[in-house]
């Protein structure tokens, strides 16, 4: 029974995570309001990441094909932080509260369905860089434009530049996203 007791209490005192900052994704702060109001369902599908961001630690590429963990953490998974801030974005830049997660009973309502896949999201060498697809899909019809968004943000090599340097690069296809929908 003591060796239960004195277990459970050095988990309370030191912690079950280890160490390590955690970090979040979410660039709300970033992203431009508009003077364009709508209010028109949204919906935005859970955005793909790679494999290496669906990891809990933070990735870097050192050369092609070659990765390191840091030590930092993401505080929530990237997809999960990526898509409720995609959401939470499009709801504060268009004062539309009708943008949620797809799929729900949006066919009835018409609107607009949103799609990202994030194809690389990682720091190298002085950057962080990300690139995506996006469509954008007109419920209720066939009509469906898919775009290509590319960007790269100047970061230090520490994790708190580059997730600020990746909620800078976010935000900027977050915009894009917003100015297609219009």
């Amino acid at each position: 029974m003591k060796i239960i007791i004195s277990t459970i209490m050095v988990f309370i005192l030191f912690g079950c995570g280890g160490g390590g900052n955690q970090y979040l994704l979410s660039p709300d702060s970033l992203v431009g309001v508009s003077k364009h109001k709508s209010s028109s369902s949204i919906g935005v599908d859970k955005i793909s990441v790679p494999g290496y961001m669906e990891e809990s630690k933070i990735a870097t590429e050192i050369s092609a094909g070659e990765m390191h963990f840091m030590d930092s953490k993401w505080a929530v998974p990237t997809s999960k932080a990526l898509t409720s801030t995609l959401i939470r974005s499009l709801q504060k830049r268009f004062h539309n509260p009708n943008v949620q997660l797809y799929p729900w009973d949006i066919e009835r309502e018409g609107g607009k369905r949103v799609k990202v896949i994030i194809n690389d999201f990682i720091y190298s060498n002085g950057t962080v860089r990300l690139e995506a697809v996006y469509s954008i899909l007109h419920i209720g019809s066939s009509r469906k434009r898919s775009y290509i968004y590319d960007t790269k943000v100047a970061s230090a090599k520490d994790a708190a530049s580059i997730v600020k340097a990746m909620n800078r690069a976010f935000a900027k296809l977050v915009n894009q996203i917003a100015n297609k929908i219009r």
